[in-house]
């Protein structure tokens, strides 16, 4: 299970954040290159975020994976590249931890 969540300058640490979406990826078991998600829970602006990274997650480990996130990239006014760059090292970074606890 990976909950990802996003702050922007100026938040106080007492704000509190929405849950976001909520996502269940598997592997596809009749084809490995392809992973089978459900959307449990949508919030507009991260669902897109949020199945791209739990159908990755999936595939790479050949797990199925839940997936929480409120990342909007459109309302942090993120560009594509930094977008990308962001998704490549959250991905990175939970396959490293992952390698380590196996």
């Amino acid at each position: 299970m990976v909950f990802l969540s996003t702050t922007t300058p100026g938040d106080s640490g007492s704000t509190m954040k929405p849950m976001g979406s909520f996502v269940y990826a598997m592997p596809d078991r009749t084809n490995p290159k392809s992973t089978i998600s459900t959307i449990l829970c949508n919030s507009a602006g991260s669902i897109e975020y949020a199945t791209r990274t739990a159908k990755v997650l999936a595939r790479r480990t050949a797990l199925p994976v839940y997936v929480g996130c409120n990342v909007d990239p459109v309302s942090t006014g993120t560009t594509v590249e930094e977008e990308m760059e962001g998704f490549k090292k959250i991905i990175d970074a939970v396959m490293a931890r992952w390698e380590e606890s196996r």
